[in-house]
């Protein structure tokens, strides 16, 4: 196992970076460049959710986590984490919103991309889990 910790100020900016950066770790493990780019696709929309509606304020202090957990040959676990106003499981909408709707879709897109999706809250830290398996020919590397 491989488990790798990112951290960023919760902007727009940082938000895509920290996606980016992700994503070079997990080259170095994964081939299948539509993997990477469904994993792209979901921390991208996943980071910037949290610098768009995780803290009331603005600050610097604020703060963006993304851990990335790689399971060669079988799976990666990524976590996006928060210690903002977080998300009620309940309330959240995974089915397709209208084709008239203005946003809405990012839950429905993750969900669908990934093996599996959690929201987890540990003491003051939101989390969100998402697994996605990898078939043993789609690794680099194996170890």
């Amino acid at each position: 196992m491989h488990s790798f910790v990112l951290e960023a100020v919760p902007n727009p900016e940082e938000s895509r970076e920290i996606a980016r950066r992700a994503v070079l770790i997990l080259k170095k493990f994964i081939l299948d460049e539509n993997i990477l780019h469904d994993i792209d696709l979901v921390l991208t929309e996943a980071c910037s959710n949290v610098a768009r509606h995780a803290y009331e304020k603005i600050t610097d202090c604020n703060k963006l986590e993304l851990k990335i957990e790689i399971f060669p040959p079988d799976h990666v676990i990524l976590e996006i984490a928060d210690w903002g106003k977080g998300l009620c499981s309940e309330s959240i909408d995974f089915t397709m919103p209208s084709p008239d709707a203005v946003g809405g879709r990012g839950m429905f897109i993750m969900s669908k991309l990934m093996d599996s999706f959690e929201l987890v809250k540990e003491n003051d830290k939101n989390i969100i889990r998402l697994t996605r398996k990898i078939e043993e020919n789609q690794w680099k590397t194996k170890e």
